[in-house]
């Protein structure tokens, strides 16, 4: 069943009005009429289910008892990669379950961010992640990072993904948690020791040497499989 956000709080038997995007996206790309039941997350992340009664209005029917998040909030400060790897990563992320991504400018990041697109690109494919995972909330997207903003996305647990006698299979995870991925090219030894004065600590992830957008993923699993 489709999903939805809307920044209204919802109540049964409510009229609301829908957005333009979530109009067009019913109406002209599923081609859904009144007869449609599909799931809409209000401010609260309370999810109802809705019908339409005309072309831009919908009915809340019933409040849908369900909740979808971790019980462990999670922020990844990816770096970033080449786009079409970036974007990949980032859905599945959310798919995943992480509550905040922090978009990386590492050293050797071969992407460079001159202005906000970049930004709204990445937070609309969270939305259409969340909306297509049944989430709670859209998860957080911030501005675009440099090494010496990190230390402001500290968590309970902090995490740089790097060649450590420490795996991250064999950790506990207690309360929040922030990771770092590098780039494609790695982090250098002078950005590296700086991340680690912010109080992140080295963690491998396993012997076999994983692409970024690879990494991401694999430790976002493990962690999860942690939560759950």
């Amino acid at each position: 069943m489709q999903q939805y956000f809307t920044d209204k709080v919802l109540n049964i038997n409510d009229t609301v009005d829908l957005n333009s995007e979530v109009l067009y996206h019913l109406l002209k790309v599923l081609r859904k009429d009144n007869t449609y039941t599909f799931r809409l997350c209000d401010a609260d992340h309370k999810i109802y289910h809705c019908h339409l009664i005309n072309n831009y209005q919908c009915k809340v029917d019933e409040y849908v008892d369900e909740n979808n998040e971790l019980d462990n909030n999670i922020t990844c400060i990816m770096s970033l990669i080449k786009n079409d790897k970036f974007e990949l990563c980032i859905q599945k992320l959310v798919e995943l379950g992480v509550k905040r991504i922090v978009p990386y400018q590492a050293v050797r990041s071969i992407i460079k961010v001159k202005d906000d697109k970049k930004v709204n690109r990445i937070k609309k494919i969270v939305l259409e992640a969340a909306e297509q995972s049944h989430r709670n909330i859209i998860p957080e997207v911030c501005e675009v990072a440099k090494t010496n903003d990190l230390k402001n996305y500290l968590s309970d647990k902090n995490i740089i993904c790097y060649e450590s006698s420490d795996d991250i299979k064999d950790i506990e995870i207690n309360g929040t948690i922030t990771f770092i991925i590098g780039p494609e090219g790695g982090f250098e030894d002078k950005e590296y020791e700086k991340i680690l004065s912010y109080g992140y600590e080295p963690i491998s992830l396993g012997k076999r040497t994983l692409r970024a957008e690879t990494a991401a993923m694999y430790m976002t699993s493990v962690i999860v499989s942690k939560c759950q």
